[in-house]
């Protein structure tokens, strides 16, 4: 039996009304509260965006290790400390250091402009306080796991040296190198560090070329080309393929893992679709094949519904006879499966339940007790009118005494019927 209605109240529910103090409630902003934290994300890639291309930016106005020099002191003139050697006699597959002096200004000072400086300094103490106020956050009576952790450290790196530029602004006009600046990622921590070193080398390269280096030298062995001419840089790469062996693998683990899960709760409905396209939503406790064909034969035999797609949103997982039917042609395009609960809000906005032409909720067959499925069926369509009001129902109920729990009910013999009358 299918029953539709209309039930217009409405409850509000309070979320998070007894964290009191201030690490509760930056918790709540931080952690509990999606929509504030997914903004807090979003904000801190952009901060880790904006300082790769202030490095991009500085690498590019760089006027070379040459000018590299504390604040009145005259530039080294390095070439009376190398040999030079003609470009014709050079050896590229020798690894050896073609000088043994190491142009150590490079490594300490950049020559950068003052602006750059500030900005680049302001995005370093917003990404490091942020780091610290993580680690306050998740403090549970352990601090040495969150001192030690890798991602902890990487920030480290990456801003305290910078900041450490504040004792010599009053002394010096360039500064100490964030050599790594705002380089979140390993990989390109691996690009700036060797390109940085570089400097303190014969062979100088910029940032493309290092790019290439580290790609070249961590998926093959290397083709000589490009290749660290002083003990520090070459010190730096070894130790960098000794982190990566480690840190690599496991991120790349995380990723395969997420995507998999992801794999499994299916996919979102985007907004834009929701938009430009006309969808109904399906909601079932079970997704049984012959319960899930039914539907669509009957749905999509009308002519007015073959624009129409088809969310099917159940807790439970596709078994392998679902698979191969949402993989058909005349199926894949029209049928969206997402894993979700009709009783959780978060769901119901995956499906885009609020701007639905329809929601059909269908009970399972396999129910024992008829009254406990109709029970299941009527909570879920509570759900989903409290979240949507303005989306019409089409509830299936077993027994006809349960509809006195809806406010009123149109009475429909079959699918056929319902998919007509969806369209009125």
């Amino acid at each position: 039996m299918i029953i539709t209605y209309n039930y217009s109240a409405q409850v509000r529910v309070e979320f998070y009304v007894n964290e009191n103090n201030v690490k509760e409630r930056l918790q709540v902003y931080f952690f509990k509260n999606q929509s504030s934290s997914l903004r807090i994300r979003i904000i801190t890639l952009v901060i880790k965006l904006l300082l790769c291309l202030l490095y991009v930016i500085r690498v590019f106005l760089d006027r070379g290790p040459d000018h590299a020099a504390c604040y009145g002191c005259e530039p080294v003139n390095v070439s009376m400390f190398r040999e030079i050697i003609p470009e014709q006699d050079i050896n590229y597959n020798d690894m050896r250091p073609r000088s043994d002096y190491i142009h150590w200004n490079a490594v300490i000072w950049v020559d950068r402009p003052l602006t750059l400086w500030i900005f680049q300094t302001l995005l370093s103490i917003l990404s490091l306080s942020e780091a610290l106020l993580l680690v306050y956050l998740g403090y549970k009576g352990n601090i040495w796991h969150h001192l030690f952790s890798f991602n902890f450290i990487l920030e480290l790196v990456n801003n305290v040296p910078f900041i450490a530029t504040f004792t010599f602004i009053l002394r010096f006009r360039t500064d100490f190198p964030h050599q790594f600046q705002g380089i979140n990622d390993s990989r390109s921590l691996f690009v700036c560090g060797f390109q940085h070193f570089q400097r303190a080398g014969v062979e100088h390269v910029n940032l493309f070329a290092s790019l290439y280096f580290v790609v070249v030298t961590f998926s093959t062995v290397g083709y000589g080309d490009y290749k660290p001419d002083n003990w520090p840089s070459q010190l730096f790469m070894v130790v960098m393929i000794c982190v990566a062996l480690i840190v690599l693998p496991t991120q790349f683990e995380q990723l395969a893992y997420t995507w998999m899960e992801r794999q499994k709760l299916g996919f979102a409905y985007s907004r834009h679709r929701a938009q430009n396209e006309r969808h109904v939503v399906v909601c079932s406790t079970t997704l049984r094949s012959d319960t899930v064909m039914d539907f669509l034969n009957e749905f999509y035999a009308h002519p007015l519904l073959q624009d129409y797609y088809v969310v099917l949103l159940s807790p439970c997982e596709l078994d392998a006879t679902m698979k191969m039917i949402l993989q058909i042609p005349m199926w894949a395009q029209r049928v969206i499966y997402i894993q979700g609960s009709a009783l959780k809000d978060l769901d119901l906005a995956r499906a885009r339940m609020n701007a639905a032409e329809a929601c059909f909720i269908l009970a399972a067959r396999n129910y024992a007790d008829r009254s406990a499925a109709d029970e299941h069926t009527i909570l879920r369509s509570w759900a989903v009118r409290d979240f949507a009001p303005s989306v019409p129902q089409y509830v299936q109920i077993f027994r006809p005494e349960n509809k006195v729990h809806v406010a009123f009910a149109g009475e429909f013999a079959s699918y056929g019927f319902l998919t007509l009358s969806s369209t009125s």
